[in-house]
């Protein structure tokens, strides 16, 4: 917990030269660009789909805006996070869509784009982990997040998880809110 007489009492100055990457990076696997789905009017179902997913994703964690430094430009998100450090992490998990093939797919935000990294059938272990939440069984795409604990733990060492459980949250909300305006039915799942 915070206390006026010990806050400070753990300070120390940060290493910029440590400073943890906000996006991950896959060496493998398949993209899908969303970026056209999201100014133009979509032409057809296929087209329909594509842009609320698109916008659904770029809603709740894309990126909003640019902010240039010394180094590296300073991205930021849909969501808000402590000290711009966006630890969290996007997975779409698709049983198998007319749409999206069967596997598991990371939001990159910076591109704005799906990347399947993993494309195998996964659907029973995410029900299995879930303890076979019956709304796993009336649909067929899942979203899961997770957080890179070293983009936070950087910054704020052992106040990090206090940190990524607010980042969380903050997206969680966007998500909620983002799918019911691109016409999805969010279920959360807590565990």
């Amino acid at each position: 917990k915070y206390d006026p007489e010990t806050i400070h009492a753990k300070s120390k100055s940060l290493n910029w030269s440590q400073q943890p990457v906000p996006f991950k990076d896959y060496k493998i696997g398949v993209s899908f660009d969303l970026k056209p789905y999201l100014n133009n009017p979509p032409q057809g179902l296929t087209a329909e789909w594509w842009q609320r997913l698109s916008k659904l994703l770029f809603c709740s964690y894309g990126l909003t805006g640019m902010i240039q430094t010394d180094a590296e430009p300073h991205y930021v998100r849909a969501a808000p996070s402590a000290g711009g450090l966006y630890p969290a992490e996007i997975y779409l998990i698709s049983r198998g869509t007319p749409f999206l093939p069967a596997g598991l797919y990371n939001y990159q935000a910076k591109t704005h784009s799906l990347l399947q990294f993993w494309e195998s059938e996964v659907w029973t272990s995410l029900q299995s982990a879930c303890f076979w939440n019956p709304v796993l069984e009336a649909t067929q795409l899942a979203i899961v997040i997770s957080a890179v604990f070293y983009r936070s733990f950087w910054r704020y060492e052992d106040r990090a998880y206090r940190r990524i459980f607010l980042d969380t949250g903050h997206l969680l909300g966007n998500l909620e809110l983002a799918s019911s305006l691109n016409d999805f039915r969010p279920h959360l799942i807590g565990g």
